[in-house]
C-alpha cells in the first residue's frame, strides 16, 4: 500500500497533478486543491480512480481532496454534516478493510483555532477510529517545535490512545520536533524549513513499513512551498 499526502499550494492541483500521479499512490490526501467541477481530465496521461472533494463554504476555492491512482475503494463517511478540515472515507484495498482521515488544519476564525482542528476530529470521532485500522495524514500546519508545543503534546495525547503511530517518525527513528527532512519551506524559502505534514498509521502496521519518502525543496519548490511525504506498506501479514 502506498500513502501520499501533499499540500499543493493555493490550488492549481488540476495542473500540478502529473507530478504526483507518476507514484500510483493508493490512497492520497491533497490540500489546497482548487474547485474540480465535473470530471475535468487533471495533468497528466494517468488519471485518478477516484477524487472528492468538498470544501468549506467560508472557503470554498481552496479545500482537501482525496484521490486515488489504483483503484482503491473509497466512500466518503459524512456526507451531510462534513468537518470540512477532517474528511472521513471508508476504503478497501486488496480485501483489507481501513478507514482514513484526510487532514487541512486550514485558516479559521480565530487564527488560534486554526491548528485544533485536527484535534477536534480525532476526540469527536475517536470511537469510528477504533472500529478498524485507521489513516490519518495531511498538513497539520503545526509541529513540535511551535511555541511552548503544548498544542502538540495534546494531539499526541489523542493520537496514542487510539494506536496512531507517525510513520516517519516510526521509520527514521527521529523525534518529534526535531525532523532532519523538512515538508513545508516557509514563504518558499530553502532556509526556513518546518515538519508540518505527517502520515499516522496504526502501530500494528509499524512493522509493515517499508519505505518513507520526503520529497526535496529542489524537487518541489517550483509547484508549492510543501513537499509531499510517500508511505509503502506491506501489509500482507498484518493484514
Amino acid at each position: 500500500m502506498r500513502l501520499m499526502t501533499w499540500n499543493c499550494r493555493i490550488g492549481g492541483f488540476r495542473r500540478k497533478a502529473g507530478r504526483v500521479a507518476p507514484f500510483r499512490p493508493d490512497i492520497l490526501a491533497v490540500q489546497e486543491v482548487e474547485r474540480l467541477d465535473g470530471d475535468v481530465p487533471l495533468d497528466g496521461e494517468l488519471q485518478p480512480t477516484f477524487r472528492d472533494r468538498v470544501a468549506d463554504p467560508a472557503y470554498p476555492k481552496r479545500a482537501v481532496g482525496v484521490f486515488s491512482y489504483t483503484g482503491a475503494a473509497l466512500e466518503a463517511v459524512d456526507l451531510a454534516d462534513p468537518m470540512y478540515c477532517f474528511r472521513r472515507y471508508e476504503a478497501e484495498l486488496a480485501g483489507l478493510h481501513f478507514n482514513v482521515c484526510a487532514v487541512w488544519t486550514a485558516p479559521t476564525k480565530p487564527r488560534s483555532a486554526s491548528y485544533r482542528q485536527a484535534h477536534e476530529g480525532l476526540r469527536v470521532h475517536a470511537d469510528w477510529v477504533q472500529r478498524r485500522p485507521t489513516v490519518v495524514l495531511g498538513d497539520f500546519n503545526h509541529d513540535a517545535s511551535y511555541g511552548d508545543g503544548k498544542s502538540w503534546r495534546e494531539l499526541a495525547g489523542l493520537l496514542e490512545p487510539l494506536g496512531l503511530v507517525s510513520a516517519y517518525h516510526e521509520y527514521f527513528g527521529e523525534a518529534f520536533g526535531r525532523e532532519k527532512r523538512k515538508t513545508h519551506f516557509h514563504h518558499g524559502k530553502e532556509g526556513a524549513g518546518f515538519h508540518l505534514d505527517y502520515c499516522f498509521i496504526p502501530k500494528a502496521w509499524a512493522s509493515s513499513l517499508r519505505a518513507v519518502q520526503v520529497g526535496t525543496y529542489a524537487n518541489w519548490h517550483d509547484v508549492s512551498d510543501h513537499a509531499p511525504v510517500i508511505v509503502d506498506l506491506d501489509l500482507g501479514a498484518a493484514a
